[in-house]
């Protein structure tokens, strides 16, 4: 009697050590073996899902074959018990019809009597304690089975609390882990740092030795290491992953978490095993999702204690991988922000060197009265004008516009313009002047970038303008003493497409008060509308050049500026806006 008051003090004891469940369940499993003089003595534990019985703990000769086996609920006795809920004492198993004779056939085992008993906690079924085969007598009697209740009723205890203090340990577990990894992003002094604080404290926090973060590259349509802690030091940062024969590449490409416990049997070789070998056979990888997009992978290996990953883990790194998603997600947005307002910046530069870059130009040149404006459609662009002084009466003007708009067009129109004013000393007439510059211009040329130019040499003594035209718009002249419109155009394709080419040069005389316009095409898109009708657009230039003629050029820029400031032309012009204007 005093060796069972020990037993069940000991039983008590266990109950109350607060071991591990699995120790403490086995434990209690070998007393139990032990108080009622048994040959064996099983757990079997209710599957929450499926209802079945699950051999959880069994102690006895033939316990490893028979652990993890399931018995259906309502199928041999454990399943009765389970079923109704009532305790069984069996003396002669093999004749009863309710014995599951299956698991004795696949652990060649003969049960000859049993105790089957329930074990409940407020109502709900924990699981079925099954003690089999008395020792020292041919049956049990009905103090084994008040013997076995007791144990099956502490059992049920002792599980449905050290459950409930796991799950709390978890759930503190986790809350810590993802409090450090808030610490991490919080500590880290710069975005590059991030992630590699995340990673780290992640590892600690799950105490694994190896963990990495892997992350999609759209530009290059690879995964690629971003951050890792415990990788040898050829796995860092930028290392590429293969995403066609790795776990991470089928991860990612599935979307679907990975929990493998034996490496060799997942028939897929984790791609960090390459030059190593794994401590353990378990690791999980599972995707960082953001916004239903997937955008890379997290893996941990090898946890310190050498078991295996759960579902607790897998919990943990998921609430994880969000934190993560958001926090890549952040710095990419920062850094783009930082690189918009960068680029706004150095485009606000460039765009005041482009202006200053443009000549001033003077209001008279002896007699002639002088105005320019440009407006690019971007920040910078390829329109430009530009006024030579050749000697006391003669001037060269131009307008021309590069292919393209923007930072290209920009960097092409300074080349184009150093071209020009370097050949202006050679040679300034129009014909010799645009099949020099053309030569070099093509050879300078680069991703098919070409230049339409519009180039008249005018000389104020003898009313003479001589010019020349590489592709360009046709140019009016208003004649102030009759009104008529004269277009000026010239042949010449544009300079930069065909290394030599001549150009046509022209001659006309002008009277004062004649009224010279040149334009880009920009200027003709803009004035046609929101359609750029250049027909349109001729027109209402043509018309503004008649009514300003008397005026001066000053009057006909004021008013083609107030247009462009107002909606009375399209204000998200497509092209650059270019004009020179001269009244003689």
């Amino acid at each position: 009697m005093k060796t069972e008051f020990s037993l069940i003090s000991s039983i008590n004891r266990k109950i109350n050590s607060g071991m591990i469940l699995s120790d403490l369940l086995a434990s209690i499993m070998d007393v139990t073996k032990e108080l009622l003089r048994a040959e064996g003595s099983s757990l079997l534990l209710c599957d929450p899902e499926t209802k079945d019985l699950v051999f959880n703990v069994v102690v006895g000769e033939k316990g490893d074959i028979i652990q993890g086996q399931r018995v259906p609920r309502g199928q041999g006795i454990a399943g009765t018990v389970a079923e109704t809920g009532k305790a069984v004492m069996v003396n002669d198993v093999q004749n009863d019809p309710r014995f599951f004779k299956g698991i004795d056939m696949k652990a060649d085992f003969m049960t000859r009597n049993i105790l089957c008993l329930p074990m409940i906690v407020m109502d709900e079924l924990v699981g079925v304690l099954e003690i089999v085969n008395s020792k020292e007598r041919d049956s049990f009697d009905d103090i084994d089975l008040q013997k076995g209740q007791y144990i099956a009723d502490q059992a049920a205890l002792a599980i449905t609390n050290r459950r409930l203090y796991d799950n709390l340990q978890k759930r503190i577990d986790e809350l810590s882990a993802l409090f450090t990894i808030s610490q991490a992003v919080a500590q880290s002094t710069d975005d590059d740092s991030i992630l590699p604080h995340i990673i780290q404290s992640l590892a600690q926090s799950m105490e694994v030795e190896k963990a990495s973060i892997i992350i999609y590259d759209e530009e290059s349509a690879q995964l690629r290491i971003e951050a890792s802690y415990g990788l040898p030091e050829f796995l860092g940062r930028g290392y590429a992953i293969d995403p066609d024969n790795s776990i991470i590449g089928h991860v990612f490409h599935t979307g679907k978490h990975l929990i493998a416990t034996d490496i060799e049997k997942e028939e897929m070789r984790h791609v960090l095993a390459r030059d190593k070998d794994y401590k353990t056979s378990s690791f999980i990888s599972i995707p960082i999702i953001y916004k239903n997009n997937i955008i890379g992978v997290i893996s941990l290996t090898d946890k310190k204690n050498r078991e295996k990953f759960d579902s607790f883990d897998l919990r943990v790194l998921t609430t994880a991988s969000s934190q993560i998603a958001e926090t890549y997600q952040g710095v990419r947005n920062r850094k783009f922000s930082e690189m918009q307002k960068r680029l706004s910046r150095e485009l606000e530069i460039a765009s005041e060197i482009q202006k200053k870059i443009l000549p001033k130009i003077p209001e008279r040149f002896r007699e002639h009265r002088l105005a320019a404006y440009n407006r690019p459609a971007k920040e910078v662009g390829g329109d430009f004008y530009d006024l030579y002084k050749c000697d006391e009466n003669k001037y060269a003007v131009l307008v021309a516009d590069i292919s393209g708009k923007g930072i290209p067009a920009a960097i092409f129109m300074g080349s184009a313009r150093n071209i020009i004013r370097a050949e202006m000393n050679v040679d300034a007439m129009p014909s010799r002047l645009l099949k020099n510059i053309n030569r070099l211009i093509y050879r300078e040329s680069e991703f098919g970038m070409f230049v339409t130019l519009f180039y008249a040499l005018v000389d104020s003594h003898n009313n003479i303008m001589t010019y020349g035209s590489a592709g360009h718009e046709d140019q009016l002249l208003i004649r102030s003493r009759t009104g008529e419109m004269v277009k000026l155009n010239a042949k010449g394709s544009a300079l930069g497409i065909v290394e030599n080419q001549d150009f046509e040069e022209k001659v006309i005389m002008f009277e004062p008060g004649d009224f010279l316009v040149m334009v880009t095409d920009g200027v003709i898109e803009c004035l046609g509308g929101r359609d750029l009708d250049v027909e349109k657009g001729g027109r209402i230039l043509a018309d503004l050049a008649v009514r300003y003629s008397n005026e001066g050029p000053e009057a006909l820029i004021s008013h083609l500026k107030n247009d462009l400031d107002n909606t009375s032309v399209e204000r998200d012009f497509r092209d650059d806006f270019t004009i020179f204007a001269i009244q003689f």
